[in-house]
């Protein structure tokens, strides 16, 4: 089962401002709803259920690769679009669910995203309204 979720925010601040936002989850993740990502390694994270792998992709401020389990696969990524006097903040993961793992994403994993994605936009909004 093909994957993809987008999240979008307009957020006033610049870019460079919400590029050092989401490259601390610890400030911004929404800790109230699931445990931030953990530090495993070399640009490794516990993410729950799943491991990621910090990755570079072209356009994006922040990446990550989906190494387990393994009936996931995927990618997720933060773009920053400046706009007039803000900045777009998207938010995409594309792959593909594999056997089990197409109803645990369906039905666990995608529902439990969407709460935490608009839950950390909304904490990035509020610290870059709060200014450094």
């Amino acid at each position: 089962m093909k994957i993809r979720n987008d999240h979008e925010r307009m957020v006033a601040a610049p870019p460079e401002r919400i590029a050092a936002l989401i490259a601390d989850f610890g400030r911004v993740w929404p800790a109230q709803i699931a445990p931030a990502p953990q530090r495993r390694g070399h640009r490794l994270y516990n993410a729950g259920v799943m491991v990621w792998e910090e990755v570079d992709r072209p356009g994006a401020a922040r990446a990550f690769r989906v190494v387990r389990p393994a009936g996931l696969h995927g990618e997720h990524w933060f773009e920053l679009e400046p706009a007039e006097g803000a900045t777009v903040v998207r938010h995409t993961i594309e792959g593909c669910a594999v056997g089990k793992y197409e109803v645990i994403w369906r039905e666990r994993i995608e529902p439990l995203h969407d709460l935490i994605l608009e839950a950390l936009l909304e904490n990035v909004a509020a610290a870059a309204a709060a200014g450094p």
